[in-house]
């Protein structure tokens, strides 16, 4: 839908591009762009209750259009710069020329760098994933395929972090309410529980365990073929080595289960406290990442499914 700009916003308009175009000396395709962008901003002030021309806007009034872009049409951070560099340049024009008392811009800073989010399968990927382990366990039953299961289920089962998975100690497992005790950083105290099929992995490890090395010094669960406690070092080699044997050329980090974990229980309407407290988060802004996750689950879902997803306008 083309949109049809105020009377005052065609004199402030034009009186710029006659300037971009012969004072700039601007390319038509550039002074293109710079309108599209205009026009974007213009339809965006007519939504809602209070409509706004392009001369009445205010700091805040760009600060949404930018987050807007963001969220509603998916534009990058490099796409979201050229936006705002557009609405600068202009209102640094309208205020040098007395359109407007001041450049509704100068407040707004750079857009911040795009957040990374994190690596996470989805659950038939997982599920997929630990079922190629538990094959692997049934057909050659060993302390390094037991361990390696039970390692696996219990990372995804608990959302634990590598150092915390490693330095677990058989003292703080209780198998008959399935929960376990964990001081994570800055020796902070949480109890997370864990699946049936990560405790019946975890029998069976312990039970293979006990035969391979007999009574050992040591309490902590997982430990490498001599005997001694895992390392993380030792964790990810672990999963490097069972990851290329199910899907060569792919990665797996620890991280990935802890990120999986968490993603799946919001995907499954658990409370967001309830998640931050299982990953010993010590504010919810941590655990927020999670929710975006989910959301751009959705959001594939909606583009797969809606009649009229994807046929909107490009921005």
């Amino acid at each position: 839908m083309k949109f049809v700009f105020t009377e005052q916003d065609k004199k402030a308009i034009n009186a710029y591009f006659d300037h971009l175009q012969g004072e700039k000396r601007y390319s038509p395709y550039t002074i293109q762009g710079y309108r599209y962008t205009l026009e974007r901003f213009a339809q965006f002030l007519s939504q809602g209750h209070a409509p706004k021309s392009l001369l009445e806007v205010s700091t805040q009034d760009v600060s949404r259009f930018i987050v807007y872009l963001k969220t509603h049409h998916g534009l990058k951070r490099v796409s979201q710069m050229n936006r705002l560099s557009a609405l600068r340049a202009f209102y640094r024009f309208l205020r040098r020329r007395g359109f407007i008392p001041h450049n509704p811009c100068d407040g707004i800073g750079t857009v911040k760098r795009e957040r990374q989010l994190p690596l996470f399968l989805t659950i038939t990927e997982m599920e997929a994933f630990l079922q190629h382990l538990d094959k692997q366990t049934q057909e050659h039953s060993s302390f390094t395929s037991l361990r390696n299961l039970a390692l696996c289920e219990l990372l995804y089962a608990s959302g634990l972090r590598v150092g915390e998975l490693t330095q677990l100690s058989l003292r703080n497992i209780d198998f008959s309410h399935r929960i376990i005790r964990i001081v994570g950083k800055g020796r902070k105290e949480r109890l997370v529980p864990f699946n049936e099929k990560a405790k019946q992995s975890l029998l069976h490890y312990l039970r293979e365990r006990d035969k391979t090395f007999g009574n050992t010094d040591t309490e902590i669960v997982f430990l490498n073929q001599q005997g001694k406690p895992l390392t993380p070092r030792g964790v990810r080699k672990i999963l490097e080595r069972v990851v290329s044997q199910f899907a060569p050329g792919k990665k797996l980090y620890p991280h990935v289960f802890r990120h999986s974990f968490a993603t799946h229980l919001l995907s499954g309407k658990a409370d967001l406290r309830v998640v931050q407290e299982a990953l010993g988060h010590s504010h919810l802004s941590t655990t927020q990442i999670y929710t975006h996750l989910d959301w751009e689950r959705m959001r594939a879902v909606y583009d797969q499914t809606h009649p009229h997803a994807g046929k909107g306008e490009q921005v």
